[in-house]
Formats: C-alpha cells, structure tokens, sequence
C-alpha cells in the first residue's frame, strides 16, 4: 500500500520508553500510526489535526473528539477542547478556563481557572488565576511557585525543557530546575534564552554571558555576545571579538577564531556556514558535511536530512554521512533520528535506525 504522507511529525527517545511513532493519512484520508515498526489504522475519517511528542500522539478527529495514542493504546480524552499542545513527555490541553495534563496514561486537573500558560518536555508552569498564585506541575506533582502578586508583574516568563525562567513581583530573577528554585540576578528585565536543561542570559549590571547548567552559574564572557542560541545542554555564542564558540555540556569549544556566515544551533546539533561549505559539531567534533550550502534541510536531535546538488536525499548522522535516496524527492522530513521522505511516483518511507520501512 503507498501511503501519501499529508502532515507528519514523528517522536523518538531513548531508554525503556522508546516510542518511535509517527502520524499520516493516505490518499482515501485514514489516519495511521507508525509506532515502531508497525502500521496501526486510528480513524477511518480525516482528522483535522495532530501532533506528535516523544511518548505519545495526540489529534482531533473529525467529529472533534480529542484522543491520544500512547503505549499501543487509544484514547478518547474529550469532546471540544480549546487548544492542546504535545511536549516530549506530556499533552495539555484546555477546556474553557480548565487546564489538563495528559501524562502516562492518566489526565489530570491542573487548575479550573487557569490565565498564561506554558509547557516544555516534563515541565507545565501556570497562573492560576482562582487562587491567584504562581504554579509548576513537574515529576507528577503541582508546585507552588510565587503568590498573586507576580500574575500582575510578571515581566518575564519563558520554558525549557525541564527548566523555567522568570521575573517575580519584587525584581528577582530566577530559575526553577529539578523541583528547587534559583534567585539569580535583580533586575526589571532580562535576555535569557531557554533549552533544554540549559539557560543562557545576559547579566543586565555587567553584560556577562552567563550560562544556568546542572543548578551552576557559570561566567562564560565578560563582555555581552554579538549574538547566542539555546539547545540541548548547549549555549553558541559569537563573541564581541567575533569568535564563534560552543557551551557544550559544562565544556567550551573554540569551533572558528571568526564569525560564521550562519549558525543554528538546533537540539543536539550545531550547523553553521563557513566559507560556502556546510558544518556540523558534534560530540566535540567539527565535520565537513559538504563543499557547498544546500538549498533546504531538516535538523533534528542528531540528525541533519538534506538533499544534494543532484537531488539525491542525504543524511548527517552520528558524525557519517549516507544517501538514502537516489530517486526524485517530493517531500522529506525528519524530527529526532527519523526520517519520513516521499519518493518517485509518492512512495513513502521511514528511515530509522539504519532501516527503511514501506509502508
């Protein structure tokens, strides 16, 4: 059966909760679930949209039931949800002023009124605007954070994965990490970047780059960066000097003694254009993808999926480089270490740990 791939996102982590699952729809519309290796039909009719996290897929169907798939089995959550939205290891959702977590199975009410809200990987932070405080909901526990005060002033509020930054009522600056909340700086506003367990900022008094990392604060500069970017354990930074280096787990990496024609540093991967030729680090390792820019490519977690000056769809992972296609390419795409590309006369495939599947 060819199945033509309309909207796609796929999960993938590593460990005892490994999913690798992807969401499409064929030609008629069905709705599948690729879940390992397996092809699974969800709905018969058209769904009207979906996403898809590390552990679990969540959509709409089209009579606007709101139903998850996780762990092999489905369920139906809700009619008419307000929004929802899929992180690494969780689902939110709202309906009307009430706000839900969706976590391993179970759902649960995280605040009947509910104001500003934001989720990230295991991490849902939010204003309960009944009782007027400031709350966390992390390792399957609500936290209180701040009282009413900070709903009114908050100045800044941003998540990462795992890890929430945020201007409280009197002018802290500070982080929550791990269940244990940081006061880091004083001041009105902040630039702060968010990762995954990673925040980089701005001192506002001196203009150091700092760098928040495992419940540490390090001085990375002490003069403010041209510019800078968050990933995974990760900060990039081109200095005032113009150097382009790399906050990679606790250690620093001089990658270029100047300033890249483009970087984007995206999950585990960092990828920057230097002389017309396209890089990639990795795991403190500087590679030479190719002699040329591509036009378009994907990067995600430690993969980078492109096509090359013949059209041929290629792949940059754990530092090799393969060709996985030498047919016309329609479509591709890649999030995790999976990649999902239509070829020829709309074939899909699945690429994934050194397979390809056909549906």
């Amino acid at each position: 059966m060819r199945l033509l791939l309309t909207l796609l996102l796929l999960a993938f982590i590593s460990g005892v909760f490994s999913q690798n699952i992807a969401g499409f729809s064929d030609y008629q519309n069905k709705f599948y679930v690729f879940d390992d290796g397996n092809i699974r039909q969800l709905e018969y009719q058209p769904v009207k949209e979906f996403e898809v996290g590390d552990k679990c897929l969540a959509y709409v169907t089209n009579g606007d039931h709101f139903k998850a798939y996780y762990n092999h089995i489905t369920y139906d959550i809700s009619l008419l949800v307000s929004s929802y939205k899929v992180t690494d290891n969780l689902i939110t959702y709202q309906i009307g002023t009430q706000l839900y977590v969706f976590e391993d199975g179970v759902k649960r009410l995280l605040s009947k009124f509910v104001g500003n809200y934001l989720a990230g990987d295991s991490l849902v932070v939010f204003f309960d605007t009944e009782n007027y405080y400031f709350q966390a909901y992390y390792n399957g526990k609500i936290i209180y954070l701040e009282d009413g005060l900070l709903f009114a002033n908050a100045a800044f509020f941003k998540v990462g994965a795992n890890i929430l930054g945020y201007i409280d009522a009197y002018q802290n600056f500070k982080v929550f990490y791990q269940g244990k909340t940081y006061e880091l700086e004083q001041t009105p506003n902040i630039i702060a970047k968010l990762g995954r367990n990673i925040m980089a900022y701005i001192d506002p008094m001196t203009g150091f780059l700092k760098v928040f990392y495992e419940g540490e604060v390090f001085e990375q500069e002490t003069f403010k960066p041209k510019s800078f970017q968050v990933g995974y354990e990760k900060v990039a930074y081109v200095t005032n000097m113009g150097d382009f280096k790399l906050f990679d787990n606790g250690e620093t990496y001089d990658i270029a003694s100047y300033k890249p024609d483009f970087y984007e540093l995206k999950d585990e991967m960092l990828v920057y254009h230097l002389q017309n030729q396209l890089f990639a680090f990795y795991k403190g390792e500087q590679y030479l993808i190719e002699s040329f820019i591509p036009a378009s490519y994907e990067i995600s977690d430690n993969t980078i999926a492109y096509l090359n000056q013949n059209g041929f769809l290629k792949l940059f992972q754990n530092g090799e480089v393969i060709t996985l296609s030498y047919e016309k390419i329609n479509e591709y795409k890649v999030h995790r270490n999976v990649v999902i590309y239509n070829e020829g006369m709309n074939t899909t495939k699945i690429y994934y740990n050194g397979k390809t599947y056909t549906p």
